[in-house]
């Protein structure tokens, strides 16, 4: 059997940013939570794998936004699972607004991992026997190596941020949302006030957990596309790299 899963948001005035429009940290919590509730139909929920000794780890996750809502407008989360491989599973979002305008769509790649080696695991067989829904149209996977994590973000100039005990989550590592969100406040301060995010492509390459001391990076490949870096600060390892184009 197959699901899709379908929520209604109302915005409120804390999911919206200073300009009355959905924060992307909002939009993304949205988005997580549709999808929490999609696996929990499919018997593959946060407590159904910590049962097992698993835990899902987001990989991969592109955002496309094409119109911003406000608050008080009330938007559709629509998410589905649309790909099962040996070791990953790909997510679809749509966010739409009541009259079916198409405000943002975002593809995403998960993995499970041991909560025990905190190393990941092929795909259980419990999983890779999902089946995806047949009748919606997929967008195309993301690429597991992205072209922007080859070139190095050599910035000087860096932000610190020390993981507090609400940035994580019951998989006892910071949740995503929360890089996305430090990433986004190491933005130049004209680029928030003067500008809106178009598209984000992020790839999450190590773990983090509380009270790490994190660096953020930025470089400018132009005017209106950065790429970023959250780095550990005691060994340097990468925990993400993104690439942001803006309008």
């Amino acid at each position: 059997m197959s699901f899709i899963q379908t929520d209604t948001y109302a915005l409120r005035g804390y999911e919206c940013d200073a300009n009355g429009l959905l924060s992307i940290p909002a939009l993304m919590n949205f988005m997580q939570e549709s999808a929490n509730r999609n696996v929990i139909d499919y018997g593959i929920g946060i407590n159904d794998l910590a049962q097992r000794g698993y835990g899902w780890m987001l990989m991969r996750f592109g955002l496309r936004m094409h119109q911003y809502p406000h608050y008080g407008q009330h938007i559709r989360v629509i998410t589905y699972p649309t790909f099962v491989e040996k070791y990953f599973i790909h997510r679809d979002f749509r966010v739409l607004a009541d009259d079916d305008t198409l405000l943002a769509d975002a593809r995403s790649t998960w993995l499970v991992f041991s909560t025990e080696k905190r190393s990941m695991v092929p795909m259980p067989d419990f999983i890779r026997t999902l089946t995806p829904p047949a009748d919606v149209d997929s967008l195309p996977k993301l690429t597991l190596k992205p072209d922007f994590q080859a070139i190095p973000v050599v910035s000087t100039e860096t932000q610190s941020v020390t993981v507090g005990w609400f940035d994580i989550d019951q998989n006892q590592h910071v949740n995503n949302v929360s890089y996305v969100q430090w990433l986004l406040e190491a933005m130049p301060k004209e680029m928030l006030q003067t500008s809106e995010l178009a598209e984000l492509d992020v790839i999450f390459r190590n773990e983090s957990h509380w009270p790490d001391q994190l660096l953020i990076r930025a470089d400018a490949d132009d005017a209106l596309t950065f790429r970023h870096r959250i780095e550990q600060a005691e060994t340097s390892k990468d925990v993400i790299l993104a690439r942001s184009r803006w309008r």
